[in-house]
């Protein structure tokens, strides 16, 4: 096992620590750097991008996004901002956001042809310490405050934009989260805030075949 797998510790859900480790996975023949920094102004050295992984080889930039990604109007600038600058470097930006967890769908979404079952059953046993997909945490929020009614506006569409994207098992089973944790606080307003778009969201018919995963709001009366 690479070092940096046997650093980053499985702690039960994706995030940015072993971000690196999925990587490791499923792209064994790469090499992957942590937190390295370009400088985007040539007469001031201190301002610069610092990236969460970077692949120079394959010329990819992954990034994980956490709240403040959708919250922050000055982070999400940045964010647009960042994703022209590596574009003209000739890299590919990919975007992790806080509440997607590696299903089987999301990882062949991601990894694409370089996905395998192999890969992905060590992945999850990595990140989840689980054997089936079945018992890992589902993508959605459950117990954070940091939920989509924190939002601004642009990162509600965002979170829109990216759902026309990604697997449509993503989408239901976002939506299914959003629906639980509301049942949990009895509160709408603290869980999508006064959001159209997501007050919409919440009305699609949810394909229970897509959230046979696990919801700790579900356990909670």
């Amino acid at each position: 096992m690479n070092k940096s797998k046997e650093k980053n510790k499985p702690i039960g859900e994706m995030l940015e620590r072993n971000l690196i480790g999925v990587l490791e996975i499923f792209y064994p023949n790469a090499i992957w750097e942590t937190q390295k920094r370009f400088a985007y102004d040539p007469e001031n050295k201190r301002k610069f991008y610092k990236v969460d992984v970077i692949s120079d080889e394959q010329r990819v930039v992954w990034e994980y996004d956490g709240p403040n990604h959708f919250n922050d109007t000055w982070k999400f600038q940045r964010d647009l901002d960042r994703d022209i600058y590596f574009d003209n470097l000739g890299y590919k930006v990919k975007r992790w956001p806080y509440f997607c967890q590696l299903t089987r769908d999301v990882a062949k979404h991601y990894f694409g042809k370089d996905y395998s079952e192999e890969k992905y059953l060590s992945a999850i046993n990595y990140i989840y310490g689980v054997e089936l997909e079945n018992k890992i945490l589902a993508p959605g929020w459950h117990q954070t405050k940091f939920t989509p009614g924190s939002w601004i506006e642009k990162g509600v569409d965002r979170l829109i934009e990216e759902l026309d994207k990604m697997p449509e098992s993503f989408k239901h089973q976002l939506v299914f989260a959003l629906l639980t944790y509301i049942e949990k606080v009895g509160d709408p307003f603290l869980i999508i805030g006064s959001h159209i778009k997501l007050q919409e969201l919440i009305k699609i018919k949810i394909n229970k075949d897509y959230t046979n995963y696990k919801y700790p709001n579900l356990d909670v009366k």
